[in-house]
């Protein structure tokens, strides 16, 4: 932030008269609406601090810090006093007055960006720290910055400011907002991007590394066929014999290695037992190299939607902020992902989605595109008798963006798991159903 700049923004704020609505909507960005009309957001990240339009940002995630509480409680509402620039330094000094029962209550809202100092400081009428952004303590800096201390005035600023113009002060923050969400939403798509294509990346050398089938089975042939003249020739294997060196059923020399076990019988039943696997390895191959192309599937699906996505929002449903995690849970044979407090199971493909329906309770919400192969979803109630209409349409575009890519309308049937019967695998019938349109852009 320059110093003009700022200096022109504390004249375009003391235009307005109130705050409606104070909430920090990012670890460091703050959203003000003033008046019921402008919403303007202050970010507060060290070295790269701005102020710009709001109103088309959107939460990233709900916060519900002390310091969030106190600025809902003293700035929601609020009438605004005065907007100034204290000592001639780089600080947004917004005073307030709420009218309580018994009287007005003033409060100091300090934006300082300064640098090192960078923060928001929540402030009484004679200058103690109520709540801030960050604390500091005396070990960190000679300034503390923590609730119940007197907050201590920054040194003054010495040097020589860059003086210029920003002329319409709100067409400047709106293109301020417009870069902002630009380079937020090339930042998002490009680290998703990368992410999903080292996901992609992995299944595929998976699925490199698959045996082929038909070698298992010759595999699975030739051990049986060592295990037989193991067994047919007892009599000649000492205990831990290494090599077996005879004639096969058709009169042809063979030259078996031998396990280093004790009892020759065992050693044929080793071999029987390397046959079964074999077998059994090429008769499910099949279905192992399904899960990996449906997966890979899957998340070419996903990098489809991240690139053609318009909105940090239809990301951030993709791929919500991770939040620090309560307690380890047993690892989900299924994609996992958040709405809120509410956790949602998708299945990847027949196999996982068969999964999902048997992991979920009967007052778990279910969600499927109506009559059309889809992912199935499932929306954990955590016992909550109703899921919120907001959380079911977020739900509803989760099954549409990781069942398509095409964009257009689409319908999606939902109703409770105890009204979903299972027939095979993933194939269900369904009764009690409710149906929302999405439409995917």
């Amino acid at each position: 932030m320059k110093f003009y700049e700022l200096e022109a923004i504390a004249e375009y704020l003391s235009k307005f008269r109130q705050i409606t609505k104070a909430e920090r909507i990012g670890d460091n960005v703050i959203r003000i609406l003033f008046d019921r009309k402008e919403a303007v957001g202050f970010d507060l990240s060290r070295g790269h601090s701005e102020i710009f339009a709001a109103d088309e940002t959107e939460n990233v995630r709900s916060y519900h810090a002390p310091f969030d509480t106190m600025l809902k409680k003293r700035f929601n509402g609020a009438k605004i006093v005065a907007v100034t620039m204290p000592g001639g330094d780089k600080i947004l000094r917004i005073e307030t007055s709420l009218q309580g029962a018994y009287k007005a209550q003033t409060t100091v809202l300090q934006l300082e960006f300064t640098g090192r100092h960078t923060n928001a400081v929540i402030l009484d009428e004679n200058g103690v720290v109520l709540e801030a952004l960050r604390h500091v303590d005396s070990d960190a800096s000679y300034r503390v910055v923590k609730p119940g201390v007197t907050l201590k005035p920054l040194p003054p600023y010495t040097g020589k400011r860059q003086s210029g113009s920003i002329g319409d002060v709100a067409a400047w923050l709106k293109e301020k907002g417009r870069k902002r969400r630009e380079l937020r939403l090339k930042q998002l798509k490009e680290r998703h991007i990368r992410s999903l294509s080292k996901k992609i990346e992995r299944l595929e050398k998976e699925l490199a590394r698959l045996p082929d089938r038909k070698e298992l089975e010759k595999m699975a042939e030739r051990y049986a066929a060592e295990a037989a003249i193991v067994l047919a020739h007892l009599n000649e294997i000492r205990p831990y014999d290494t090599k077996l060196e005879t004639v096969d059923f058709e009169g042809r020399p063979v030259t078996i290695d031998l396990p280093a076990l004790p009892n020759p019988r065992r050693m044929g039943e080793h071999f029987f037992a390397l046959s079964r696997r074999a077998a059994n390895k090429a008769e499910h191959l099949h279905i192992e190299e399904e899960n990996l192309k449906s997966r890979i599937a899957f998340y070419r699906r996903l990098m489809e939607n991240v690139r053609n996505a318009r909105s940090e929002s239809q990301i951030n449903l993709l791929f919500p902020p991770k939040q620090q995690r309560k307690r380890k849970t047993a690892k989900a044979q299924c994609e996992i992902f958040r709405i809120g407090d509410y956790r949602v199971m998708v299945g990847r493909n027949e196999r996982e989605n068969a999964w999902v329906l048997k992991q979920a309770k009967a007052a778990d919400l279910w969600l499927h595109l109506k009559d059309r192969p889809s992912s199935h979803c499932i929306v954990q109630s955590g016992g909550k008798r109703q899921i919120p209409k907001e959380v079911v349409e977020k739900a509803a575009k989760i099954c549409v963006e990781t069942s398509v890519t095409q964009p257009g309308d689409y319908l999606v049937d939902f109703t409770q798991r105890r009204n979903v019967k299972i027939l095979q695998g993933a194939h269900v019938n369904y009764v009690k159903y409710d149906t929302i349109k999405i439409t995917k852009q």
